[in-house]
């Protein structure tokens, strides 16, 4: 709590609030009526980063069971695996969003929504690998590997998503609705993931609630790998759309 205090009292300091940028802004700045709600639930990209959330989230809730996952299923003692959750839950909660945007800056892909995409795939591969091995689990170390890897992938691409609606060039004057939609749609799973997984684990043995976990992770990250395909067609468009209207 006390740095998160620190960390507030160092932005209101230090972060610009680019008065200069505004002032020099040829734009008129429009106000925020009710009505721009409707405007920005017909925009298809305010879906399309909704989704993205709405997966990426998904992912998140079910890294809660990781260590769950390790103990009954590889018979990983409770100690080993409560290290393995600190790993997960503040090591890579602290150092992944900041090396997804690191990835972002200096790698050639250049955007959020293609990092986030390429992300998702690797997820995948991890969550396929987990499924596969779910039945017959026989390497300890392989099963904290593809956790630790779908953990990379969840937490980067948390780091990575509210850039997307920017990306997407959502007006200025919509972007609180916009963000607070996606909010509304996207943290959606954090209601109903922990109620179903936690009815498979009372009703289903072991292998089978897993293997459950695994298949809704497979099908979130397969969301994901469609929607950022939508958005970032739609970013292609938008971006192509002034180069054309220039060369005429």
């Amino acid at each position: 709590m006390w740095v998160y205090i620190l960390l507030g009292i160092l932005c209101w300091f230090f972060v610009s609030d680019n008065n200069n940028l505004r002032n020099t802004n040829n734009e008129e700045k429009q106000s925020f009526q009710l009505s721009d709600i409707l405007a920005v639930l017909r925009i298809s990209t305010t879906w399309y980063c909704s989704m993205v959330i709405f997966g990426v989230f998904t992912i998140y809730a079910i890294l809660s069971y990781s260590t769950n996952y390790l103990t009954e299923m590889y018979g990983m003692s409770l100690v080993a695996a409560s290290y393995m959750g600190i790993v997960i839950n503040k090591i890579f909660r602290a150092l992944c969003g900041p090396l997804g945007g690191i990835i972002t800056t200096y790698s050639k892909v250049k955007s959020p929504t293609r990092v986030i995409q390429i992300l998702s795939v690797l997820g995948l591969l991890a969550l396929t690998a987990l499924l596969v091995t779910n039945s017959n689990p026989q390497s300890v170390a392989m099963g904290i590997g593809l956790i630790l890897l779908l953990g990379f992938t969840c937490y980067a691409s948390r780091g990575l998503y509210w850039a997307c609606p920017g990306e997407a060039r959502t007006p200025s004057y919509i972007m609180g609705t916009t963000v607070g939609i996606c909010s509304v749609i996207g943290f959606l799973p954090d209601v109903f993931v922990y109620p179903i997984i936690g009815y498979w684990q009372d009703t289903l043995p072991a292998a089978e609630a897993y293997r459950n976990m695994w298949l809704m992770g497979m099908a979130a990250l397969a969301m994901v790998i469609v929607f950022t395909f939508l958005l970032f067609q739609k970013i292609r468009t938008a971006d192509s759309a002034p180069a054309m209207a220039s060369s005429k």
